[in-house]
């Protein structure tokens, strides 16, 4: 075996000090680029996968939302929701919102016209708290997607009676690829029951949303999203297109996002545009 002359030693040294890091950083970048939600808030999707075992997530979404008619057609809302990690595949979820404005035609704000009492002349109050919890089913292994059952009990509140409400959501999700050019595919397919509803109310409605998430970089995704649903009074359909892009601080930074969306009809939202932030507290990097 031939040895380096003592001449060259220290630059041999230096030079394996400055090429280990940087090999090092990435691997390390490369593991996070596979760990990033590449589809998830603030855009009308749920990503299937449950917060870790004593890990803890929050996100906090700010949502404006202008209507097609109505005498007042402005919408602001807040939405929080807080994912705590139970044991393996088993997360508690825990959140509310609150908005103000038109109450009519509601999107993500899904607040309650209170029972027809509100004529949409003026702004109103309205919110929502639910209770859920998420269960992972399979670890998509193989050619299978990523799939969980999300159940929630929710109260929705107005102008007038509060309304209680539960919804079963099947959770599904893929990555194809790695790194800074995997993609993601979403689906979310469920219903929601009105316990109690009032005459002319709906008690079950249907809800289907799909989407498409690129990545650009090891920390950002460009996502495309298509929600819709049955609204609880007979209106059309909500139907929302959404785009926008979620981009990472740092490998355990937060995650924000930037989402703009356009309904496809009357009873839905014409402009939609919601900014989030999501932090992770004791678990992998996503």
């Amino acid at each position: 075996m031939h040895k380096l002359p003592h001449s060259l030693m220290p630059r041999f040294l230096v030079l394996l000090l400055l090429v280990a890091p940087a090999s090092a950083a990435g691997a390390d970048e490369a593991a996070q680029a596979e760990q990033m939600t590449l589809a998830d808030d603030p855009f009308e999707i749920t990503d299937p996968r449950p917060a870790d075992p004593g890990a803890a997530e929050l996100s906090t979404v700010g949502i404006y939302e202008r209507t097609r008619r109505g005498g007042y057609r402005n919408t602001f809302a807040l939405d929080s929701e807080l994912q705590l990690g139970v044991v393996r595949n088993l997360e508690i979820r825990i959140g509310s919102l609150g908005a103000y404005g038109n109450l009519g035609t509601r999107g993500r704000p899904a607040t309650s016209e209170s029972n027809g009492e509100t004529d949409n002349s003026g702004p109103a109050w309205g919110g929502m708290t639910r209770l859920g919890a998420l269960y992972q089913i399979s670890d998509g292994s193989g050619v299978l997607p990523v799939a969980s059952i999300l159940g929630r009990v929710r109260v929705v509140y107005g102008a007038g009676t509060p309304s209680h409400e539960g919804d079963v959501v099947a959770l599904f999700g893929k990555t194809l690829g790695s790194g800074p050019r995997a993609l993601g595919i979403n689906l979310n397919v469920g219903g929601t029951t009105r316990f109690h509803p009032m005459p002319g109310e709906r008690q079950n409605q249907y809800s289907f949303t799909a989407a498409i998430g690129q990545s650009i970089s090891l920390n950002s995704a460009v996502v495309l999203a298509y929600a819709r649903r049955q609204q609880e009074r007979h209106e059309r359909d909500f139907s929302l297109v959404q785009v926008g892009l979620r981009y990472r601080l740092s490998g355990d930074g937060p995650i924000l996002g930037v989402g703009v969306g356009a309904g496809t009809n009357r009873d839905t939202p014409a402009v939609q545009v919601s900014l989030a932030v999501q932090w992770i507290f004791g678990g992998a990097p996503r």
